[in-house]
């Protein structure tokens, strides 16, 4: 059993006599801490984005061109008259054509990517924030995350000019692709060259397969779930790979310090061998030290993210259940890292203490 007394000596007199180094070892970790917290959070808002692009054009199911990418990236086209035809399966309580069109337009001089969506007004499924609906051609509702247009601000879409009247949240595909609804025929007009199509039907409830023509196939609500997310991918493996290293010089900013400091009291550790203490008792000591400074600087680190999450564009949120678990994380990299100091610790001479 560890002497707690002998713990609590090796741990909390050297934290309150430097103070001030820790402090700064516990700012230098939050610091590290927080910006992987705000990754962290960035990648997790590809994953939300994707569900609310969901939520705003609904469907249990779509159904898209044999071959396709998905309902939400989808380029082949299927004939308008396929609506109808899924409308009139008893089984099926609703059916939506979906026209979308990637492309890319000019806001004084800049371009942005955007993804066109052909509506007819009343089949508009995201809620308006300001504004109003789409009345007839030249309107378009824009997504907020089009930062660069405003309500009553004049755009070109593929050489035709439009005015923003409504504006619209969560229509986005990604960080770089916002939303621009338009009337569908003339959406049609502009990218499908004036034909009656559909890149993807929404289906509420479930289609008989056997009533389906054979080129095309029905993708599940998870499938244009990762159909949407499949865009970020590449983006959300280097955040992570950056998040994981992040750690790594966590683990080393503490550790090296840790080390250093062990170094300067290898005298009291021989005094406290000398005087009964195990190296149990050591270790535990270092040990709690360390997570006294690793759970401080996981709470601080909470609060820093917030405080810089304003200079994070395209950073949709940062939830409880994203930001809670710095603090353990916190505490054992600060565990890990006090390996260092205790391997030096455990090594020294009682002899020391009368040197």
């Amino acid at each position: 059993m560890p002497n707690w007394g002998f713990v609590w000596m090796v741990a909390w007199p050297d934290l309150r006599a430097r103070l001030t180094r820790f402090s700064l070892i516990g700012l230098a970790m939050a610091v590290v801490l927080s910006i992987t917290l705000l990754l962290s959070a960035f990648s997790e808002g590809f994953n939300l984005r994707g569900e609310r692009l969901l939520a705003g054009f609904g469907g249990d199911e779509y159904l898209v061109a044999a071959g396709s990418s998905g309902p939400m990236t989808a380029t082949t086209p299927l004939p308008g008259g396929l609506v109808e035809t899924v409308r009139s399966d008893e089984s099926v309580l609703d059916a939506r054509g979906l026209f979308l069109a990637p492309t890319a337009l000019l806001v004084d001089g800049a371009p942005a990517g955007v993804v066109v969506v052909g509506t007819d007004g009343g089949d508009q499924t995201f809620d308006l924030l300001a504004g109003r609906g789409i009345a007839g051609p030249g309107e378009a509702v824009v997504d907020t995350d089009l930062e660069q247009l405003a309500l009553g601000d004049d755009f070109f879409l593929a050489g035709v000019p439009f005015r923003v009247v409504g504006l619209t949240e969560f229509a986005t595909w990604d960080v770089a692709s916002a939303g621009v609804f338009i009337e569908r025929a003339q959406a049609l007009d502009l990218f499908a060259g004036g034909r009656d199509v559909v890149t993807a039907i929404a289906i509420d409830g479930r289609v008989d397969r056997s009533a389906l023509p054979a080129n095309v196939e029905i993708a599940g609500r998870s499938a244009a779930f990762d159909d949407i997310v499949s865009r970020a991918a590449a983006a959300k493996r280097s955040i992570d790979s950056f998040t994981a290293t992040l750690w790594v010089l966590a683990v080393m900013i503490v550790g090296s310090v840790l080390y250093l400091a062990a170094l300067e009291r290898l005298r009291d550790f021989a005094v406290f061998k000398a005087t009964g203490a195990s190296d149990a008792d050591l270790v535990l000591g270092l040990a709690v030290q360390a997570m006294i400074v690793g759970g401080l600087a996981g709470l601080a680190a909470i609060g820093l993210a917030h405080a810089l999450r304003p200079v994070y564009p395209g950073l949709l949120s940062l939830p409880l259940r994203i930001a809670w678990p710095v603090v353990p994380v916190a505490v054992v990299i600060a565990a890990v890292s006090s390996v260092f100091g205790i391997r030096r610790a455990v090594r020294v001479d009682p002899s020391q203490a009368f040197g």
